[in-house]
């Protein structure tokens, strides 16, 4: 039985609405915020496009079709400002070189002014650049950590070393963890988020690689998606498949995880949805 169903009428969506829709019961709880098109596209993989903004139709300023964007956008940042902890993969950081996950909207920072939360990074490879602003708080505003393999942190390493050696700047401490061999163990790291830095509401900010592995092991208790209005078809302009909001996982018909809807929003033209994960395996 759906919970909550809300007409978001202001796309710059009031802090009082955002709390009720997307409240949480019970704890810890861990989520997948995704938007992707009526089709089902969540990545373009056009060249200078970062995926969730234009998916989202934020690059379309005055088109009133779009404007739901906008409140997509604010649900975005309530989730980074209300978790405890947000993770999400490597290849986010190359595609966004300001990628912070931490709240633009004033109202929305006020909300971690009392608390330090978590930004965790996922690189099996170890191949980030160390430089990067999310590893790099400029006002202690959140605690860096990575999840690595034993290969790639050795990478990290070096690469702590090098930077140190040519560079006046100083890198912040970024605790990292390696949990696994070929592939980050995602159960481990989400153990690890639980037990050692006391996360209860995990948001998982993909790609659909990551998402798709979280999903598999069983780590998703919700799904948030932003059904945004457009059709972009499932090849790019060199033929390549565009990835939906999980990849790289199979489940057959007898064990797909099922969802029941727990929260309907519209804002425009753009549908909100809360579906709370049932696992069958």
């Amino acid at each position: 039985m759906v919970r909550t169903v809300q007409l978001f009428e202001d796309p710059n969506v009031p802090l009082d609405q955002l709390s009720e829709f997307y409240k949480v019961v019970g704890s810890p709880h861990t989520y997948l915020m995704f938007v992707t098109t009526i089709d089902g596209v969540a990545v373009s993989l056009e060249s200078g496009q970062r995926g969730g903004s234009e998916i989202a139709l934020r690059h379309l300023k005055n088109n009133p079709i779009a404007a739901g964007g906008l409140a997509d956008n604010r649900a975005l940042q309530y989730g980074w400002a209300t978790a405890d902890a947000v993770l999400g993969g490597a290849g986010i950081l190359r595609e966004n070189p300001a990628a912070t996950w931490y709240p633009r909207d004033k109202d929305l920072q006020d909300l971690l002014r009392s608390r330090k939360p978590v930004r965790a990074v996922v690189t099996g490879s170890g191949e980030v650049d160390l430089r990067h602003p999310v590893f790099n708080p400029q006002k202690d505003q959140w605690k860096p950590v990575v999840f690595t393999t034993r290969k790639g942190e050795g990478k990290l390493k070096n690469q702590a070393k090098r930077l140190k050696a040519n560079s006046d700047n100083p890198l912040q401490t970024i605790e990292t963890h390696a949990i696994g061999e070929r592939s980050v163990d995602l159960a481990k790291a989400v153990g690890i988020l639980k037990r050692d830095y006391k996360t209860k509401l995990l948001d998982i900010q993909g790609g659909p690689i990551l998402a798709g592995g979280a999903v598999k092991a069983m780590l998703v208790d919700e799904v948030k998606l932003t059904v945004s209005p457009q059709i972009m078809g499932d090849l790019n302009s060199e033929g390549r498949r565009r990835p939906g909001f999980v990849t790289g996982i199979h489940f057959g018909l007898e064990d797909s995880p099922l969802a029941e809807l727990e929260a309907l929003g519209v804002s425009g033209s753009h549908i909100f949805l809360r579906y709370l994960m049932n696992y069958r395996n």
